[in-house]
């Protein structure tokens, strides 16, 4: 099977070019039945150009990150109009969440210290995933890397609008079956870019952020197992600049701040008992805080607000898997997670979660044909209320490769999501009548490759349907902190991702093209005969679009990304009052490596120069949130 990785890898800019190779898998009973829908395998040490995690996943095909703009803005993934709380975003297998409002920040989240960044439109179909990996109806996986030989490692990236981004990381050996990670970030930034406003230009206030991350990774390898500690500490402090729209002369636009501190400590062991037996015991315990203030005395016009929210969550998994005959593996997975939630809000609310998922998944492996199917249940009690939320979900995935050069996937599953609690409690921004939500997702996926002397080349079809009950949607008001809660009915999901790309090496030059599309028509089914029937759902565009061109030459590289969103409405009545036009965004980097050595040292130095929005082109992804126009980053890594 030929790779699609080497074209994302070098589009994206995470490392030099690769030719297209043959996959190398461990084991019949591991291959997956259904493989991700895109993958970027990431380098230690390359200059990327992404200041975050969202700045790569916006390229992958069927995504659109709901961006507010500025270092600082709430950056959310939302995969094949499902909207983000139907992703999963999962660290080496645990998941990163939030029972408070279920919006995980892809802007928090850094590069440093991955390996791999993979999107599943299902789930992964391997053995020892937890039930939560099973339930989630997508899943994006970020996979640590593991320390290698001895190394430090120090990059700063700094440009426009005052950022500034230093970090350090040290890999260090602790024997020969252990390796110790530690690593520090910080992000400073004004966020005071221009944007048009009516007949005139202002500068965005109030739009900085200061946050510093502390990681430290203890993994080791056991007699046929693993073991892997993670430490993670973030803190931040930002200004909410607010939406753009006509107020009173002389007064701000917002002045509303927020803390955070977000706090966990995870575990994962994973042992192969037999040939035959194996499980996973996974644990993670989660502290976060949270300070948001609107200042009044800086805006009168706000309503005054001084809030103080402390989010914990407990969490424990165990999986065994059995493999029998090297064709069938079978897994039973059980995960406890418990959360609570503190706050000084007003009707002060301290709802309490205990959720049990379970999951039992069969697995067939041949040659030629793949296929997986589970049963994944979820009961969820919130203290005080009756009665407990619970929900079947099946789910069956079947891979075909009837040639070398091609490959069929198909799956359906259903999955459930759970209102938050701020979805159901804080009147704030909830509505305690919300009802959970449930889809069908189903998909097929056509992938053939193909080589030919020194060009490679690859091309995807991904047709799916997905049907969504009491679909849950968040709409921002006047803050980024504040939401309307809605259900709608019914919304039935038609779309289709096309992925084609090529590729050459020619001696030192290498060079490589990749094109994505996709369509989703996403519509309200919910009341026949309303105003919004057969409407396109808020912030969901017909048409989006991407292409990344990657020239290579010896340790230069170049390249170029531009994406497309076409137009968009902020509310199911698709009226002008709500319209979105289309934007299109290019950004372009040019990179360099250099290697030095100082008698018996050796030194790894790369330096960047990226550009985004190379146009300046001005354009909204939130309605009444402008985003930055042309803004310069630099970047120079040393590795010793």
């Amino acid at each position: 099977m030929l790779s699609v990785l080497s074209l994302l890898w070098s589009a994206l800019c995470l490392q030099a070019p690769d030719t297209l190779a043959a996959a190398v898998l461990s084991a019949p009973r591991d291959l997956p039945a259904l493989k991700p829908s895109e993958e970027i395998q990431l380098k230690a040490g390359s200059a990327s150009g992404a200041v975050n995690l969202s700045d790569a996943v916006k390229r992958f095909t069927g995504v659109q990150i709901k961006d507010y703009g500025g270092a600082g803005g709430l950056k959310t993934i939302n995969v094949r109009s499902l909207g983000s709380e139907h992703v999963g975003v999962f660290l080496d297998g645990i998941q990163i969440d939030n029972a408070q409002n279920m919006q995980v920040d892809l802007g928090r989240l850094s590069l440093e210290g991955l390996s791999s960044v993979s999107l599943y439109n299902a789930q992964k179909s391997v053995r020892l995933q937890s039930a939560k990996e099973y339930a989630s109806g997508q899943a994006l996986h970020l996979t640590s890397s593991v320390p290698g030989s001895d190394c430090l490692r120090f990059k700063l990236k700094g440009g426009s609008f005052g950022t500034l981004n230093p970090s350090i990381v040290w890999d260090k050996r602790l024997g020969s079956r252990i390796g110790l990670r530690a690593g520090a970030e910080y992000l400073g930034s004004r966020g005071d870019y221009k944007y048009p406003y009516f007949d005139t230009t202002l500068v965005r206030e109030n739009g900085d952020i200061k946050s510093l991350r502390l990681e430290t990774r203890v993994c080791g390898t056991l007699d046929k197992g693993s073991l892997n500690i993670h430490l993670y500490g973030y803190g931040s402090e930002r200004g909410f600049p607010g939406p753009v729209i006509r107020r009173a002369s002389g007064f701000p636009f917002s002045a509303e701040r927020q803390e955070d501190r977000d706090i966990f400590a995870q575990l994962s062991w994973i042992q192969d008992w037999t040939e035959w037996y194996s499980t996973a015991i996974r644990s993670k315990y989660s502290n976060n805080y949270t300070h948001y203030a609107t200042h009044p005395e800086k805006n009168p016009m706000a309503l005054p607000y001084d809030l103080h929210y402390l989010q914990q969550s407990a969490y424990v998994s165990a999986v065994q898997s059995f493999a029998v005959a090297q064709k069938w593996s079978f897994d039973l997975a059980s995960d406890l997670q418990w959360n609570g939630l503190e706050s000084d809000a007003w009707q002060n609310a301290s709802p309490r979660r205990l959720c049990f998922t379970g999951a039992l998944a069969a697995r067939y492996r041949a040659d030629f044909f793949r296929m997986d199917a589970n049963l994944a249940y979820i009961n969820a009690r919130d203290a005080g209320t009756e009665p407990a939320r619970s929900a079947w979900m099946p789910s069956l995935s079947v891979a075909w490769e009837p040639f070398e050069w091609m490959e069929l996937d198909a799956f359906a599953k259903r999955s459930y999501r759970l209102p938050s609690f701020n979805d159901l409690y804080y009147s704030l921004m909830g509505n305690s009548e919300l009802r959970p939500e449930s889809a069908f997702q189903s998909g097929a996926d056509l992938y053939v490759h193909s080589s030919s002397g020194v060009w490679r080349w690859e091309g995807r079809i991904s047709p799916y349907y997905n049907r969504v009950s009491e679909k849950i949607v968040a709409i921002p008001t006047v803050s980024q902190f504040r939401w309307t809660m809605l259900n709608i009915g019914l919304a039935d999901i038609a779309g289709l991702d096309l992925k084609g790309g090529v590729s050459a090496v020619v001696g030192d030059l290498s060079a490589s093209l990749v094109l994505r599309y996709s369509y989703q028509r996403a519509l309200d089914h919910s009341v026949p005969g309303s105003h919004t029937y057969g409407n396109q759902l808020p912030y969901i565009p017909l048409h989006s679009a991407s292409a990344d061109i990657h020239l290579g030459w010896r340790a230069w590289t170049l390249c170029w990304n531009t994406l497309y969103n076409g137009e968009r409405w902020s509310r199911s009545a698709n009226t002008a009052d709500y319209y979105i036009a289309p934007w299109s965004v290019s950004d372009a980097q040019l990179s360099r490596c250099f290697e030095l050595n100082a008698g018996l040292r050796k030194f790894s130095i790369s330096a960047s120069l990226r550009v985004a929005n190379v146009f300046s082109y001005r354009y909204e992804i939130v309605q009444g949130y402008p985003m930055p126009g042309r803004s310069v980053l630099a970047e120079v890594s040393l590795q010793f």
